[in-house]
């Protein structure tokens, strides 16, 4: 029997038989560690299928073993695997079937119950049917192998219990059960010590020596090779025996002898001699075999290097690649040798075969450093499409060390790539280069999450490697390099530290040593720099100081900047006149003044006067006669809108400057919109806001003489408003209000701008370039108002009568005087005030909001009792009070409002004449040529107001 794969000092080469040891090896980790749960798993599992199993689901399923549908054929397989023990005696039995599919899908199932079915297989070994022992020597072998070589726990108990059923085996007279009985003990090594003796006795015996069955001498000699190797005390006595074996007539004899000895080792350094012809043998296996047997053997035997290098040229693929891992073998010892080997390895990584570009690859890589030659050959393999192949290189560009660092710009790639041993070969070889790797550690710490925790295992290991290279190497560094280092060092402890991480103790705390050293001689630079350029250093952190404290002031204490200026306002100077004499900030100097008025620190402290704003603000008289709003329709730029919402004003206030004129007649509601806008420029709620900041309103309603004396009246009233509303202690500094003024965190109202004063008109021109309002809403009773002004107009709309009892409900219902009138006298008040608002109508004309007010508050006095002289007690008396408050906000030129009633009651009179007949009261009036009396009850004369009465002419 031939060796499925050779083993050279801890190296496999990488033939096609030997890729799937290298993938056994490279789980071997991840398996040990949770073979243990596996096996309690399975356990469990076995139990529970056992209890629910019955003989004629098994039979079912063993019928279907014979089926054509390779789909049903696969899910007979995995249920009868899964059914576990209960179904071995039938596959045992499976094991005869004629049909030849039977026989191999029952031995697949047994391969899959694994160890259970041991006992079994041992005893189908002495059956009389040469296929039951076959097969169940095979599966024997086959379980074996795989916990020998995956799990690494030797044998498992059961076929330890074998060994003295299958050592009688050996003298059976049939051959088939010799062979299956030498190959199982093979497989379980070291285990089967205690079969030494009878495997000699088969080798030595002179009858069986001549046996004509040669796969008895093959696996005796086998066995007895894979025994030795872990029995080190039988080895002695071994090697004569099976160097004879090396003439035998049949090639699969002198093959799996030479494979013995390859196993043992440099124990077996007395067969070279009867090896070294073996390497002209007309087999190729056997070749192959002895190529491998004298590089495991060890370097002493140098010797054989003519020999061995001809069959570099072999045709068979097989012999190529055992031919390449064993000069590699002997060429790590044997430096002498090196030189002359690899001109002659380096053509074959050109190979048509993977396997042998695979196996001069890893053969070079165990030569080491002294490779380095065939460095740009290997880096071209690492694009081989052959994934056995690049890792392969990549582990040997690893052995090649620190002179394959022309390999790590290519090495990168193949740590994304999609076969695990590749990413595992490229993470491991980039370790093993060292700090030449420093620039692919960015690239390794993603491999730390990897899906495999061999591949997380290698990465961490290459991340600890390219640290302590980096660590030597640390002077020689430049600062880039060194800082780039730590930074990535630092995100990868992060990871590999990670609780839930997988990582060694001694990994984490390597790392973590490692990048320390790093660490410290970053700052010694840094102190080393600092020394050399003082001068510098002192520019630099000045210029990282001052602005770095101010940003974090900005940050966690804006107002605090309010108060450094104030302290710093002192320390200012200037220049001598030779130098100009330019004066000089210490708040310039230091760079404050970038960050002092930023809109942060002008948003906290709107934020900290700002409930006590609201507060004084709601207070004004003004705002609070108009503190109960009705919304009612107005046109905002000739588009109609049905009532104020922040909706239709955010795009307007989010403008860096506007300006927002409220026109229409005196008590058509302009200063209660006015209020609302502040209000909204106020709100805590973000959403119903007018912009994402808050807002203080200033309402300014005329300007006092003080003021107008002032060299800026406009803003000395604003500033003189602001200090008033907020409570502040001190004037408002002016540079912080002509701030909030730009950055519009101040919203000025000017009310009532056409009744001002000239003077007072002059000052409020946003046209002026010194003018220092950005954020302004004007009200007045003319559209003409801000003529030249870039304005946004909102001009609110009389009330329909058709409109007049809704208004009149909201209104008495926002009171909370609704519960006064009953339907009925609710509809009759409001019938009277809607009939003489149709002849209105009629004539073209509507009402205002304040008119309407004014209705509803005398209604409100007669439903509640309320008995007061000045209260109107009928229309005429009415429409006096409305001119009455009308005619309180003119400021210029303003008539008593005992002049407004009389002119009023001779406009009323100039209307009624032409169609008024004589009475009773006319013709008593006729005698007095004095003011008509258009009422019968006198209307009490103001307070201040002069007595006298005016000349009218008569009425006649």
């Amino acid at each position: 029997m031939t060796e499925a794969a050779h083993q050279i000092q801890g190296f496999w080469p990488m033939t096609k038989h030997y890729r799937q040891r290298l993938v056994a090896v490279i789980a071997l980790s991840f398996l040990s560690f949770t073979s243990p749960l596996l096996l309690i798993r399975n356990a469990a599992a076995e139990n529970l299928r056992a209890s629910k199993a019955n003989p004629k689901e098994i039979a079912s399923l063993i019928e279907k073993l014979k089926t054509n549908d390779e789909r049903e054929l696969d899910a007979a397989i995995e249920k009868l695997g899964k059914i576990g023990e209960p179904a071995i005696p039938a596959l045992i039995e499976a094991l005869q079937d004629e049909n030849l599919q039977v026989r191999q899908s029952a031995a697949k199932v047994l391969e899959k119950i694994d160890v259970p079915a041991i006992p079994a297989l041992v005893k189908a070994l002495k059956d009389s049917d040469v296929r039951v022992r076959r097969r169940a020597a095979a599966v024997l072998e086959t379980i074996s192998d795989r916990w020998y070589q995956w799990y690494q726990y030797g044998t498992p108990s059961e076929a330890k219990a074998a060994v003295p059923q299958l050592i009688p085996l050996l003298k059976n007279s049939d051959a088939d059960v010799r062979s299956s009985a030498a190959s199982v003990l093979g497989s379980m090594r070291a285990e089967a010590k205690t079969a030494v003796p009878q495997l000699i006795l088969l080798l030595k015996d002179s009858v069986l020596l001549k046996d004509s069955d040669a796969e008895v001498r093959s696996s005796a000699a086998f066995a007895l090779g894979r025994i030795g190797a872990e029995a080190k005390a039988a080895v002695p006595q071994l090697i004569p025996l099976l160097i004879p074996l090396l003439k035998d007539s049949d090639a699969n004899v002198r093959s799996s002898t030479a494979s013995a000895l390859g196993i043992i080792g440099a124990e077996a350094k007395t067969a070279v001699p009867q090896l070294i012809p073996l390497l002209q043998d007309s087999d190729a296996n056997v070749r192959s075999s002895t190529a491998y047997a004298l590089g495991s053997i060890g370097a002493e035997f140098k010797t054989a290097v003519p020999q061995l290098i001809p069959l570099l040229q072999d045709s068979d693929a097989n012999v190529r690649s055992s031919t390449t891992s064993a000069l590699g073998s002997i060429g790590a010892e044997a430096k002498a040798a090196v030189p002359q080997l690899i001109p002659l390895l380096i053509p074959l990584l050109q190979d048509s075969d993977a396997n042998v570009r695979s196996s001069t690859a890893s053969a070079l890589g165990i030569i080491g450093a002294k490779a380095k030659t065939a460095v740009p050959q290997l880096i071209l393999l690492l694009k081989d499409s052959d994934a056995n192949v690049r890792s392969t290189t990549a582990y040997a560009l690893g052995r090649i060390g620190a002179e394959s660092k022309a390999a790590v710009p290519q090495l990168i790639p193949l740590l994304k790539d999609s076969d695990l041993t590749v990413r595992y070969g490229a993470a491991s070889a980039l370790g093993s280069i060292g700090a030449e790797s420093k620039t692919a550690v960015s690239q390794l710490i993603p491999l730390l999450k990897d899906s495999d925790s061999n591949v997380r295992s290698s990465t961490a290991d290459a991340l600890v490697n390219i640290a302590l290279s980096l660590q030597e190497k640390a002077k020689m560094l430049t600062s880039q390099e060194l800082n780039q280092a730590v930074s990535n060092l630092e995100s990868a402890l992060k990871i590999v530290a990670e609780p839930k991480a997988d990582f060694s103790r001694s990994t984490i705390a390597n790392l973590r040593v490692y990048l320390n050293v790093l660490k410290a001689e970053q700052n010694a630079k840094l102190f080393k720099l600092i020394g050399q350029n003082q001068w510098v250093t002192a520019a630099i952190i000045y210029l990282i100081f001052f602005p770095s404290l101010w940003f974090a002031i900005l940050r966690l204490r804006p107002l605090w900047l309010l108060r450094i200026n104030d302290a710093l306002k002192p320390y200012e100077f200037k220049l001598p006149e030779t130098l100009g004499g330019a004066p000089v900030r210490i708040r310039d100097l230091t760079f404050f003044s970038f960050f002092l008025y930023r809109p942060r620190v002008l948003d906290a402290w709107v934020w900290a006067h700002i409930k006590t704003v609201r507060e004084q603000f709601f207070q004004n008289p003004t705002v609070k006669s108009r503190a109960t709003y009705i919304p009612v329709a107005f046109e905002l730029d000739d588009k109609k809108v049905p009532q104020l919402r922040g909706e239709d004003l955010q795009s307007i206030f989010t403008k860096k400057r506007f300006c927002l004129l409220i026109w229409g007649e005196g008590g058509i509601g302009k200063t209660s919109i006015a209020c609302q806008i502040a209000d909204r420029a106020m709100a805590a709620d973000k959403t119903k806001r007018l912009c994402k900041h808050l807002m203080i309103p200033i309402l300014i309603e005329e300007l006092e003489s003080e003021f107008l004396a002032a060299k800026h009246p406009f803003l000395e009233a604003i500033s003189g408003q602001l200090k008033s509303i907020s409570n502040h202690p001190t004037p408002i500094d002016r540079e912080l209000l002509q701030h909030l003024l730009q950055q519009r965190r101040i919203l000025v109202i000017t009310d009532h701008f056409s009744e001002m004063a000239e003077a007072t008109q002059k000052e409020i021109n946003p046209n002026s370039p010194d003018f220092p309002v950005n954020a302004l809403v004007v009200t007045s009773r003319l559209d003409s108002t801000m003529r030249n002004v870039p304005k946004t107009t909102i001009h609110p709309l009389r009330i329909e009568g058709s409109e007049l009892s809704a208004f009149m409900e909201k209104y008495l219902d926002k009171l909370g005087k609704l519960n006064l009138f009953n339907g009925s006298q609710f509809h009759y008040v409001c019938g009277d005030l809607a009939k003489l608002l149709e002849e209105i109508r009629i004539q073209g004309r509507s009402t205002t909001v304040l008119f309407a007010k004014l209705y509803a508050d005398v209604l409100i006095a007669k439903m509640e009792g309320v008995k007061d002289q000045y209260l109107p007690q009928n229309i005429p008396d009415l429409m006096l009070e409305y001119l009455k408050q009308l005619n309180r906000d003119v400021a210029e030129h303003k008539l008593t409002n005992r002049t407004v009633y009389e002119d009023a009651q001779l406009l009323a009179w100039e209307c009624l004449k032409l169609t008024c007949h004589q009475c009773a009261i006319c013709l008593k009036f006729t005698k007095c040529r004095t003011t008509p009396q258009l009422s019968r009850r006198k209307t009490p004369p103001h307070p201040n107001e002069p007595s006298q009465p005016r000349e009218y002419p008569l009425c006649t």
